[in-house]
Parts: C-alpha cells; structure tokens; sequence
C-alpha cells in the first residue's frame, strides 16, 4: 500500500506509516468497522475495528509480537 492511502485514511496514523515503512503490505477499508489487513513475508494479521484508532493500535501490536524472535528480513 502506498504511503499516500495509509496518510489519506481517517487523517493518516503515525502506526500504520511505521508498519509500512518496516516493509508492511497493509490495506486499509473504513466503512462502520474499520479493517486493516497486514502482510509481511509469510505474516498475515487482520484486524476490525470499532474506531480506525483501535484497529490501529491493535494491528501494530499484533504486528510487533509476531517479529519477535525473527531477526534479519
């Protein structure tokens, strides 16, 4: 996903911007429940959301977990 969808999705999040630049494929769908799907090498999280801030916050903590012992790419 381009830098510029992530910055257009509800006013852009500084953790979304940090997943991409970490090499984070990351789509984004805000409708009533936001969703944001995540995707690095063989790592696939999605996570929904009652606010864009929450799915956020959590996909960015599920995606810092799952680097944890995975050193390298």
């Amino acid at each position: 996903m381009a830098t510029k969808l992530v910055a257009n999705a509800r006013g852009g999040s500084f953790l979304l911007e940090l997943l991409h630049l970490a090499g984070w494929q990351l789509q984004v769908r805000d409708s009533d429940r936001a969703r944001i799907r995540a995707s690095r090498g063989e790592v696939e999280l999605e996570v929904t959301g009652a606010s864009f801030a929450e799915a956020a916050g959590t996909v960015f903590a599920r995606a810092m977990r799952s680097n944890r012992g995975h050193r390298g790419a």
